[in-house]
């Protein structure tokens, strides 16, 4: 976890270094909340997290970059052969690239595309992490709707909603 954390903090200093010399660049931070669903909704009742994103947009209509963050999974009650079990919570740390696509200036199409790490006390590795998005933008903030899982011999994902503020705009 902590190689991990030295790897965000070095992915967001060399952003935030990169976004005050260039003009067309974004620095974004968020939250966001879901249901989980495949078999992340056996296990867990919801899903809350902070997101990190750096997009720099080369092209007129499209945006690449990175993003990570933190995805929470909170363990859920359930009935095992008539005992009643908490289940862990579990995270997902993503690394990932970032596309979007702009058909018109506040509207926006795109997915984060990379590695998700399965992070708490009973789980271990990761798996192929993707999260389309669909949403709204403007110049200081943005609204979307996504569908986040990983693919690790199985289904962890869940479906939801989340804000992220622009710390550094873009032009």
């Amino acid at each position: 976890m902590r190689k991990l954390s030295v790897l965000f903090m070095l992915l967001i200093g060399f952003a935030f270094t990169n976004a005050q010399s260039e003009g067309s660049n974004w620095l974004k931070v968020g939250i966001h909340a879901g249901i989980p669903v495949g078999d992340a909704g056996d296990f867990s009742s919801f899903a809350l997290g902070v997101d990190a994103k750096y997009q720099f947009l080369d092209l007129e209509s499209f945006g690449i970059g990175v993003a990570t963050g933190y995805t929470n999974y909170f363990g859920k009650e359930m009935d095992i052969a008539g005992y009643k079990v908490d289940m862990d919570d579990f995270g997902v740390v993503p690394v990932a690239a970032l596309f979007r696509y702009y058909p018109t200036q506040n509207f926006f199409v795109g997915a984060d595309l990379g590695y998700g790490f399965l992070v708490g006390d009973n789980v271990d590795g990761g798996g192929f992490y993707y999260r389309p998005e669909v949403g709204y933008h403007n110049n200081d903030w943005n609204i979307f709707a996504y569908y986040a899982g990983v693919s690790d011999n199985g289904s962890i994902a869940n479906a939801g909603v989340g804000v992220n503020y622009n710390l550094i705009k873009g032009k």
